[in-house]
């Protein structure tokens, strides 16, 4: 059994030789499809052995991605991005993962940017010509899968394989011309589905379009309201006009109870209920979801949706202490902290915190 690794690139020379690296153990070829690169993207993927094809870039990711995996010969293919790395692993495991006849794909364990917790990702699959991407944006061949898995002709499994996304770190505003292109086209072609408009919400933001960001992410909240099947990215808007209303001091209750209902165990929507009740100086109504937050390990979370890892473990004890210190409740300040401390004993911040609360109190 091989497996072929199947990439698109252009101008990731930064980013390129830790990808190449990553996979090079585990894959048995590289099909590397570039769109236009002007740096060394080209001369680095052939030094790993790489496979490069030429593809003019269309404002199209799925057809450059079909492209790439037109060209792979493996039984299994992987796709990734330049900007990703795979954990080291057990190659001879992940073939016996991978060894059952039924099986057309394999998730992986996906973290989408440094600081936040996994999800599973459709990252492998098996060659078959009937499995193709769509979309000119936010790209996906679930529709294909999911098609012949209701037939009978094969099943979705998982498997060990984890991979970090480290392309999302740092400033994200190169980009944003692009995507708003990209978005446009994709929601033109699929004007119904809420996760679109929360990502489109998420740039106008990032361009400090505050207003115009608010205005898209109550069509996407009306579109999940809508929506026959629900999913759990359904809520991601409400999450977003929930977090706005926390920061401009109205009430979040509404877009929380939104997202619940949309996405019943939401970690983020109990995250900002608790974060509603410390705005409100309610510590005895935040005492209990913090609680419940701080005894979460995040590296152990695997849900269908990433969560930065802040708002669990001792990153939400802390914020009860540094709740209760706000209102002069020392000594309760004092044991959050030492909660937190005793979760995180190498940071020192709880420490210093604990230390100062004591001595108020």
């Amino acid at each position: 059994m091989t497996i072929s690794a199947t990439m698109i690139v252009r101008d990731e020379a930064v980013f390129l030789p830790a990808c190449l690296a990553s996979i090079r153990p585990l894959v048995d070829e590289i099909v590397l499809v570039d769109t236009g690169s002007t740096d060394a993207s080209i001369e680095i993927a052939r030094d790993f052995g790489a496979r490069v094809l030429d593809f003019p870039w269309c404002d199209d990711f799925s057809a450059a991605r079909n492209h790439a995996i037109a060209h792979a010969i493996g039984d299994w293919l992987l796709y990734i991005d330049a900007d990703e790395r795979i954990r080291p692993c057990d190659k001879s495991a992940l073939l016996d993962e991978l060894a059952p006849a039924d099986l057309l794909c394999a998730t992986v364990r996906f973290r989408p940017r440094t600081g936040f917790t996994t999800y599973p990702e459709y990252r492998l699959i098996r060659r078959d010509d009937r499995i193709r991407f769509r979309g000119a944006m936010h790209e996906t061949f679930l529709p294909d899968l999911r098609r012949l898995a209701e037939a009978g002709e094969g099943r979705i499994g998982t498997c060990s394989l984890c991979i970090d996304h480290v392309g999302y770190d740092g400033d994200q505003s190169h980009k944003f011309e692009r995507n708003l292109k990209l978005l446009a086209k994709q929601i033109a072609a699929d004007p119904t589905r809420p996760y679109l408009r929360w990502h489109l919400g998420s740039i106008q933001r990032d361009l400090g379009q505050i207003a115009e960001a608010a205005a898209t992410w109550r069509i996407g909240a009306d579109l999940a309201r809508q929506a026959a099947v629900k999913r759990q990215d359904h809520a991601l808007c409400a999450i977003e006009l929930a977090k706005l209303a926390l920061l401009e001091g109205a009430d979040p209750s509404a877009w929380i109870e939104q997202a619940e209902t949309l996405h019943p165990r939401n970690w983020m929507a109990l995250w900002l209920r608790g974060h509603a009740r410390l705005a409100a100086d309610d510590l005895a109504g935040a005492e209990p979801i913090f609680t419940r937050l701080g005894a979460v390990d995040p590296e152990t979370v695997l849900e269908p949706m990433a969560y930065d890892a802040r708002i669990f473990g001792a990153a939400a004890l802390a914020m009860m202490g540094d709740a209760a210190f706000r209102l002069g409740a020392y000594r309760d300040s004092a044991a959050w902290f030492a909660r937190a401390e005793a979760r995180a004993p190498g940071e020192l911040e709880f420490r210093a915190k604990r230390l100062l609360a004591a001595s108020r109190a």
